[in-house]
Parts: structure tokens; C-alpha cells; sequence
């Protein structure tokens, strides 16, 4: 497996529980390949971790829908609706008409406003326009329709939660985030797609996130059993320097075949270690946690 047949893969991967992943994880899978020193390994375990929990498709949907030109109305409330397969077509000829810039920019609005259990709908879509600019054309079509199952399962008729909250710094976000970090640390995830994405919003959209996510991240888990188990995290105390922290990561990478989020959590402390290298041993015993965490489901 190589950089070039994963993001293949990735692209004509499919969500089964809900928003697609795949591509994020492509995404993650290229940072912790430069953070290993260049392991090509991550490609095949990157491909491996797709497979536990996205559905591969060969068809290009928006190629086999034939459809009348839409109008700009019509094509949102498509959209908005969740009408498929015409949700295919919509979002290629909006695409087609105005690019992807002008989509990513109507969802990043929604996304920045609303807070969401999990932040899917900021993270993936951060993801998405991320991976958007090193595709060529002839990948435009498989991308086009992920993002359509993706836009459509999270901002049609979703139950977001408006932001009312003020401006908050990101160290206060940061151990929140530390101390309540909510399902295969969703919130360290957030918080680092927000940070890694700061040039692509505005500043209204920055703070408003960071906010939803210190709400979020204050706020009583939406399932209990996301709670940390007190015995096992007493299991991680040790001393996490740079080393152990790294060797730490790649146990939760490549010892485990459970879930892609061992990709993606795995890229996000290592982001984060790189800009907060004081709160190493902090994410160090995260990173232990969720390894003792699959040792016990396996």
C-alpha cells in the first residue's frame, strides 16, 4: 500500500455509522508518516483501519444520475433535504457552477455556529477542504460524492446546538479537553482540526468553535460510557518524555486493528505535543489509556 493507493481507497470509501472518516484519516495518515520519520507502514495500517468501519464503493454516483440543471435553489434544498440520489447531482453541478470554495464556505458558516456531540461537523469538513486542493480532476467526481453523504447526514435536519458562549483561549479549551476528552479523545481531535485550520476561518468562526468546543467539553457526556474507567486510567502513570510519548503513539497505531480512530487520535496528540511540549506526559497518558482501552475490547 502507498500514499497514492490510499487516498484512492479513501476516496471511494463509505460511512456505515453515520459521516465518512475515511478521508480524514488519510489526512492523519500522512502527518504521522512525517512524525515517524517516513514509516511507509502507516499506509497499510491506515488501509486496514478503513476497512473496519467504512464500505468501499466502485461507482462514481454523480456519473450514473442523469439529471436537468438544477437551479441554486433547488439544489439546496436538495441538499438539505437529504434527496437521493438527486443529492449526487446537486452537489456536482454546485460544484460545477461555483467550486468547491463557495461550498466549504455556505457549510463552515453552519458548522462554526452549531456545536455538535463527537464535532464531526467541524472536523471532517475542515478534512474535506483540506484534502480538496491536492486532488486532480479525474478525483473531483469520487470526492464530490463523499462530501455530499457527508454534508447531508450532518447538516440535513441535524439537532446542533446554537453557540451562546463568549470568547475563550485556547489553553482554557486545551484542559478542558485534557480533563474531560470524551470518546477516542473527540475533543483533543477537535481542538486540533481548529488549530490546524485557523488560516482557512475567519475570526469570528475560530472563536466561535473554540467556544463550542469548551462547551462541549464542559458539558455531561452524551454516553456514560465514553466516562474514563478510574482502574485503567490508573494504569498510565509513568514518565513521558518526547521518546516514550512517540513510542506510546505508535503502540496505539500499530498494535490494534479496532477502529481509524486510532489514526486520527494518534495524529492529534502528536499535533498537539508539538505545540504544547508541556503537556507531553498529560498526552502521553491519554495516548496509554486508549491503548489499554483496545487491549481490553480485543
Amino acid at each position: 500500500m502507498t500514499k497514492l493507493e490510499l487516498i484512492e481507497k479513501a476516496l471511494y470509501s463509505c460511512a456505515t455509522i453515520h459521516q465518512p472518516h475515511a478521508l480524514k484519516a488519510y489526512l492523519s495518515a500522512k502527518y504521522l508518516y512525517e512524525r515517524f520519520g517516513k514509516d511507509e507502514n502507516i499506509w497499510a495500517k491506515t488501509s486496514e483501519l478503513i476497512d473496519q468501519s467504512e464500505l468501499n464503493v466502485a461507482a462514481i454516483f454523480s456519473d450514473v444520475i442523469k439529471a436537468s440543471k438544477f437551479s441554486d435553489s433547488r439544489i439546496h434544498r436538495v441538499l438539505e433535504r437529504g434527496i437521493y440520489p438527486a443529492a449526487y447531482q446537486a452537489m456536482f453541478q454546485w460544484y460545477e457552477t461555483k467550486g468547491f470554495q463557495d461550498i466549504f464556505l455556505h457549510y463552515i458558516n453552519i458548522a462554526s455556529a452549531n456545536r455538535e456531540y463527537l464535532s464531526h461537523n467541524v472536523t471532517i469538513l475542515l478534512a474535506f477542504n483540506c484534502i480538496s486542493a491536492e486532488l486532480d480532476n479525474k478525483q473531483i467526481p469520487a470526492f464530490l460524492d463523499r462530501f455530499t453523504e457527508f454534508s447531508t447526514s450532518t447538516f440535513s435536519g441535524n439537532d446542533t446546538k446554537v453557540s451562546n458562549g463568549g470568547i475563550v483561549g485556547v489553553d482554557k479549551v486545551l484542559d478542558s479537553c485534557i480533563n474531560q476528552f470524551d470518546f477516542y479523545a473527540h475533543n483533543l481531535i477537535t481542538l486540533t482540526w481548529i488549530l490546524r485550520c485557523k488560516s482557512n476561518l475567519t475570526k469570528v468562526q475560530y472563536e466561535s468553535m473554540l467556544s463550542n468546543l469548551y462547551m462541549q467539553a464542559n458539558s455531561p457526556l452524551a454516553d456514560p460510557g465514553d466516562a474514563v474507567d478510574p482502574e485503567i486510567w490508573g494504569q498510565c502513570h509513568q514518565k513521558y518524555d518526547s521518546s516514550v510519548f512517540v513510542d506510546t503513539i505508535k503502540g496505539l497505531v500499530f498494535k490494534f486493528t479496532s477502529n481509524l480512530h486510532q489514526v486520527t487520535l494518534a495524529d492529534a496528540l502528536c499535533f498537539l505535543q508539538s505545540i504544547f511540549p508541556d503537556r507531553t506526559e498529560e498526552l502521553g497518558r491519554i495516548a496509554k489509556y486508549h491503548c489499554h482501552l483496545l487491549e481490553k475490547s480485543n
